[in-house]
């Protein structure tokens, strides 16, 4: 699965968001627009139940206002 990036900007934050999933692996890279970011490993079952985590986190982040950079 290749990599989803968002980006959320308002009057007080602009800030980014990156997911990736490889194998049963989910890889987060986030933090303020400018920075390097923090970087977070979360595990499924398997690569589906990744895949499927991976677009459960897409629909939440993008009810939040973020936007498909």
């Amino acid at each position: 699965m290749s990599k989803t990036k968002l980006v959320y900007k308002d009057a007080k934050s602009h800030k980014f968001w990156e997911v990736e999933a490889k194998g049963s692996s989910i890889n987060i890279l986030y933090g303020r627009v400018g920075t390097k970011g923090q970087t977070s490993v979360k595990k499924a079952k398997s690569p589906d139940g990744a895949k499927a985590e991976v677009e459960k986190l897409i629909k939440s982040k993008l009810k939040k206002g973020y936007k498909k950079k």
